[in-house]
């Protein structure tokens, strides 16, 4: 999903809870990061940030690259500028600043206006409280989505503002993942959004094709799987367009044909969450421990988190709140 989709779905360092934890959600204010260019006032969604960040990464181009085209139409600009501006970290202000922001349109053959008419008001000088949001590229937590990607045209990463992702993941007796259940509270950053993408992996190939069903308050829309890989990509379209700032809540599931064991489940986030819930239930079989865990990227060490208890009714439940960017769920030993 933008932003999520499971275990192979889309973290580090949250504070690990047995039970739900409660909503508390927090707009992320961004610090002064450029000696030359404004912080992003507290109040205005980032959304060209958004815009800039996806179009960079859909254009391929490294941020070296992109100031060497620049360059070539006389434009100077500093490799931390681009790299503040695309994380949200400042926005450009002086003359100097937004005229590079036109011929950056130019460069990622964007149509004129797309990133000046998102920059806002100038804001006011001075430092905001709080830390700059942490994000992960989308591509560096799913790097099988890019062969989708083409086709689907996934929507800017970051869209979307997730409040809370609530996961439950049914496991048959046999230990296979046989359901993906979630419901979603989630925030436009920006006007215009009207889809959303779920990405799944299973760690072994498919033996058949999941399917959507469940679908509330949007409607499913074009579903790709790659069996080889145990990709599965899957786009709703939502039940309103949204403007920035408007609220929604998602629902579907996601059934899957028998497979081999798993042990595991995990989340992939690109984006802060302040909320995430996952609860599997086991069948006739429970594993014989559980504990909690997080990885920053697909590659990171593993942090072992607490041990969580299976209750009467098969099931357990990970809780984490202020998650940041990278992986997080529980893993269990049969």
């Amino acid at each position: 999903m933008d932003g999520p989709g499971p275990r192979k779905v889309e973290f580090t360092g949250p504070r690990f809870a047995a039970a739900a934890a409660e909503q508390d959600f927090r707009r992320f204010r961004t610090a002064l990061a450029s000696d030359h260019d404004g912080p992003v006032p507290p109040s205005h969604p980032a959304s060209f940030a958004v815009t800039l960040d996806a179009a960079i990464e859909e254009s391929g181009l490294s941020l070296d690259r992109l100031r060497h085209h620049l360059a070539a139409r006389g434009v100077t600009l500093s490799r931390s500028a681009l790299s503040y501006w695309r994380r949200g970290r400042s926005q450009p202000e002086r003359s100097a600043s937004l005229e590079a922001v036109t011929h950056l349109e130019a460069v990622l053959s964007l149509s004129p206006g797309t990133l000046t008419s998102q920059l806002g008001p100038r804001a006011p000088r001075g430092r905001w409280l709080g830390r700059p949001a942490d994000r992960v590229e989308r591509r560096r937590l799913w790097p099988e989505l890019r062969p989708f990607s083409a086709e689907l045209k996934p929507p800017p990463d970051g869209q979307l503002a997730f409040w809370s992702i609530h996961d439950r993941v049914l496991v048959d007796d046999g230990g296979s993942e046989r359901a993906l259940r979630v419901h979603l509270v989630a925030e436009a950053t920006m006007d215009g959004v009207d889809r959303l993408m779920t990405y799944h992996q299973s760690d072994h190939p498919l033996p058949g094709e999941p399917r959507y069903q469940g679908v509330r308050f949007a409607r499913t829309g074009r579903v790709r799987v790659d069996r080889a890989s145990g990709m599965t990509v899957g786009e709703l379209h939502l039940d309103r367009v949204l403007a920035a700032g408007e609220v929604t809540a998602v629902e579907y599931e996601i059934v899957f044909p028998p497979g081999e064991r798993i042990d595991h489940y995990h989340r992939r986030f690109t984006r802060p969450v302040p909320e995430y819930v996952c609860q599997v239930q086991f069948g006739l079989n429970v594993p014989r421990r559980v504990r909690a865990y997080e990885q920053r990227g697909l590659s990171g060490p593993r942090h072992p988190g607490a041990p969580l208890r299976i209750g009467t009714t098969h099931a357990v439940t990970f809780a984490a709140r202020d998650v940041r960017p990278g992986l997080c769920g529980p893993r269990w030993e049969w």
